[in-house]
């Protein structure tokens, strides 16, 4: 009973402030980086190129103060890999004495590169101040598309966190939203994963209010 009276409660709520909703498109930029979770010989980080972030959002309000926004957002980027290095002990004797000798040999060797294409469904909470502003935090399913290497998948759940402002012109807004996001932060199929994908950026875009 309890159950059902709160989706009717969030139902009427939705139902009462769902007057306005927004759609908004946007372009992304970042400082995108990939942690390494597993390998400690992984010495030369892989570096992110050729990145951009396209998407689409619509934003419910569900009071005077806070909205609910969810959509669509399409990743691209390029991972160009670094080398590992990786160390081997080998014994050796040497003749004359009883003793044997440890040498460690280094060696290194490049990884292909590769293209990280993902499409990800934010639903974030959105609260609204001084007009102007806002903070937007909420989970992140990321999905991706052309799956290159299990090392670096990012199929899960992770999170975003962000502030920005808007100004409107009429029904039409201008907005910005720096966040920081991580993708994958819980895998979907419950697998150690071995990177992660985290961004400081912002998104910068348009909207218009019905």
């Amino acid at each position: 009973m309890k159950v059902k009276l709160l989706f009717l409660f969030l139902a009427l709520t939705v139902s009462t402030y769902a007057q306005k909703p927004a759609v908004r498109i946007f372009y992304g930029f970042s400082d995108t980086e990939i942690s390494d979770n597993e390998d400690p010989n992984y010495i030369y980080k892989d570096e992110i190129e050729n990145f951009y972030e396209l998407g689409a959002e619509i934003t419910l309000p569900l009071s005077s103060k806070f909205n609910l926004t969810s959509g669509f957002t399409y990743f691209y980027t390029d991972i160009i890999n670094g080398e590992r290095l990786y160390s081997e002990r080998l014994s050796r004797e040497i003749p004359g004495d009883r003793y044997s000798d440890n040498v460690i040999i280094n060696f290194a060797y490049p990884l292909p590169d590769k293209q990280l294409e993902i499409l990800s469904i934010p639903i974030l909470l959105e609260f609204k101040f001084w007009n102007y502003f806002f903070l937007n935090a909420g989970p992140v399913l990321s999905f991706e598309l052309n799956d290159p290497d299990i090392e670096y998948s990012q199929n899960g759940i992770g999170y975003h966190l962000g502030f920005g402002g808007q100004y409107h012109f009429g029904n039409f807004f201008v907005f910005a939203n720096p966040y920081f996001k991580q993708f994958g932060t819980i895998d979907f199929k419950d697998e150690t994963r071995d990177h992660n994908l985290n961004q400081f950026g912002a998104h910068i875009g348009i909207g218009y209010q019905f």
